[in-house]
Order: structure tokens, then C-alpha cells, then sequence
């Protein structure tokens, strides 16, 4: 009775997991564009002084970032995910942490209202997206 019980949950487990990965790569991929619009949004909230839009917006980034090597299992590979992500697991989610710290950063710069330090944080951020990218995004 145990083996039997054994066998389907491993079959049921086995069987969902492509569904389970599917989401996970979609989820992910909607993440980093969300990311990227908020990134290309701050110009126009600056000159708008919507500091709020931009903390918020910074706030999104860091809370993606935190949880963004969740959505990297072994088992979610996709086209724009390099392999090497999984062979440096630990060096990628150093590099999602200084994404998230840059994020907050970011908040606290908009919520200081000084733009010049807000673009700052914005450079610094886009740094930190590219660090990881030009490392572990597939070509």
C-alpha cells in the first residue's frame, strides 16, 4: 500500500512539474519587464515630482529581487536563462541581494525629492540588471 501511494505521488508530482516550471519562467519573465517599465517610467515621474510613483516603484523592484531566486529552480530553465545561473547558484542570488539594495536605494533617494540623487540610484540600479545579465542571461 505504501509503494502504491509512493508511485502515484511521485507520478502526480512528475506530471505537474512542467506545468509548475511554465509559471514559474512566466512569472519571472512578467517580473523583469515590470522592472524595466518601472525603470523607464522614473524620467517623466521625476519631472511630474511624483516621488511617490518612484518609491513604489523602487519598493516593486526590491520585493522581485528578494524572492527572485525562488523562481529559479533547476527544474524552470527557459531560453533567456543562461545554465550557467545554476552552476553559480550562490554568486546569482549575491547579485538578485545587490539588485534589491540597490532597489532600496532607489526608494530612499525618491523619497528624499532630490533628482539628481534619484537618477544616481537609477544608474546604480541598471547596473546592477546588467551585472547580472550580461553573466546569466542566454545570448
Amino acid at each position: 500500500m505504501k509503494k502504491q501511494l509512493l508511485a502515484i505521488l511521485l507520478l502526480a508530482l512528475s506530471t505537474a512539474s512542467p506545468a509548475f516550471a511554465a509559471d514559474l519562467v512566466e512569472t519571472r519573465k512578467a517580473n523583469f519587464k515590470q522592472s524595466g517599465q518601472i525603470l523607464k517610467a522614473v524620467r517623466g515621474q521625476i519631472a511630474a515630482s511624483d516621488w511617490q510613483a518612484i518609491a513604489d516603484g523602487a519598493q516593486k523592484i526590491a520585493d522581485w529581487a528578494e524572492k527572485m531566486p525562488e523562481y529559479f529552480p533547476a527544474s524552470a530553465p527557459s531560453r533567456g536563462a543562461a545554465p550557467s545561473i545554476w552552476e553559480n547558484f550562490d554568486d546569482f542570488k549575491s547579485k538578485a541581494a545587490d539588485n534589491r539594495k540597490a532597489a532600496l536605494a532607489l526608494k530612499a533617494a525618491a523619497q528624499s525629492g532630490d533628482s539628481d540623487a534619484i537618477m544616481g540610484a537609477v544608474r546604480t540600479l541598471g547596473g546592477t540588471c546588467k551585472s547580472c545579465h550580461s553573466k546569466y542571461q542566454a545570448n
